[in-house]
């Protein structure tokens, strides 16, 4: 199916899972008068079709527009050819914003006006994106004295730890980053007297290589005095 158009009518392109694309060619050789077809003289002769592409979309394959393969077709309105140019799309980046080919015909005959065509693409990056989490351990009961605010100074003091461990997963293609991607956690949790049940320890984002990296805001934000973290990758509450 054609993608959709901007109100500029230039084609948008929604990128999710997509391996490849094809871009439609539709060349044709036409009579500026087709009752009188000899008057613009011969054919033109070798013509060539030159494409440059972006190296986000590299050329792949090339494929008939129907189950033929692509050949000339003449008739009493002059020559056609249809094909499809089929382009990877494994350069696409969170950072593509646009993609442009450059198409440019060339003949060993005298053929006036032959500029070269640019085929325009906005890209729309869809992440299927998916959120699973899981706390350890899954139960906890709370028996001990209940404190103040102000009366918390040590991390000892605001119970039994669980850790909560988020994962974030693209089902789509890999890319490099995520680019403006965020994951909102709200803490701490309240209850209904507006007392916290859940207080942030930790909070450490770790990906799959690489060093992890710090969240924003951080974690613990009456500044108590904690424990050496023993698990990193995950979020520590109590």
């Amino acid at each position: 199916l054609p993608p959709p158009r901007g109100a500029d009518g230039t084609a948008v392109f929604a990128m999710s899972d997509q391996k490849d694309v094809a871009l439609e060619i539709h060349v044709t050789n036409l009579p500026s008068d087709p009752a009188e077809p000899q008057r613009d003289g011969d054919d033109a002769h070798e013509a060539l079709l030159t494409a440059t592409f972006p190296p986000e979309l590299p050329y792949s394959a090339l494929r008939p527009y129907d189950s033929r393969a692509p050949s000339v077709r003449r008739g009493a309105g002059g020559v056609r050819v249809r094909f499809f140019l089929i382009l990877s799309t494994l350069g696409i980046t969170i950072q593509t914003t646009d993609l442009a080919v450059e198409l440019a015909l060339s003949t060993i005959s005298e053929q006036p006006g032959l500029e070269p065509v640019v085929a325009r693409a906005r890209v729309v990056i869809e992440l299927p994106l998916s959120v699973t989490g899981v706390a350890v351990p899954s139960r906890l009961f709370f028996g001990g004295v209940v404190r103040g605010e102000s009366a918390v100074r040590r991390e000892s003091q605001v119970g039994s730890a669980v850790r909560f461990e988020v994962t974030v997963s693209n089902r789509g293609q890999s890319l490099k980053t995520l680019g403006s991607a965020f994951l909102t956690l709200l803490w701490p949790h309240e209850i209904s007297n507006g007392k916290w049940l859940l207080y942030p320890l930790h909070l450490q984002l770790a990906a799959p290589a690489g060093p992890g990296e710090a969240c924003s805001p951080p974690a613990n934000p009456l500044r108590l005095a904690l424990v050496p973290l023993r698990q990193r990758g995950c979020v520590g509450a109590r």
